[in-house]
């Protein structure tokens, strides 16, 4: 779908972008799909993609938005960072096409979040009348084990990890 006999430059202009992205670490997956995208929008007007004003980009882009049946809009993200690569590497500027910005969205699910699961148990135990046991704080009257006197009284508690590695470290008492 490359059309390289076609549109004139499109040969040169492919084999600087597959240099470019084979450089910056980008799998050959990658140069795939750009560079179908890209070689679409060459054959779809007939020039190199640089060689667009902004008006029909953005006539094109509207065009894939129109035509995807689907709320995905895989084929015009990957056009569009397809051109965004391709101007990067022609050392050309972002503004050059005029592209747009497409929105991420960074939130994950709250679904299975660990204050959405806290707050469906603590409801839960309330709808059910279950009591959590509060946690006591034991108090051994036991001695030192570092100088083998007195009577050590616990200050803290901890869960079935144990205190932290530092915590030993910096706070031992002897009484």
């Amino acid at each position: 779908m490359q059309p390289k006999g076609e549109v004139n430059g499109f040969a040169e202009l492919l084999q600087r972008f597959e240099r470019n992205i084979s450089i910056l670490g980008r799998s050959p997956r990658t140069f795939d799909n750009y560079s179908r995208h890209i070689a679409a929008m060459a054959l779809h007007f007939g020039c190199l993609p640089t060689e667009l004003d902004e008006d029909q980009i953005k006539d094109y882009l509207y065009e894939l938005q129109q035509r995807s049946k689907t709320p995905s809009q895989t084929y015009f993200k990957h056009t569009v960072y397809g051109l965004r690569f391709m101007l990067k590497g022609e050392g050309l500027p972002y503004s050059h096409l005029h592209l747009p910005s497409i929105k991420r969205d960074k939130k994950l699910p709250t679904v299975l979040s660990s204050t959405w699961k806290r707050g469906k148990l603590q409801a839960l135990q309330s709808e059910l009348k279950v009591k959590r046991p509060e946690a006591k704080a034991k108090t051994l009257l036991r001695k030192c084990p570092c100088c083998k006197t007195g009577t050590m009284i616990t200050i803290e508690v901890f869960g079935k990890r144990g205190p932290p590695e530092k915590y030993l470290m910096e706070n031992k008492l002897c009484l």
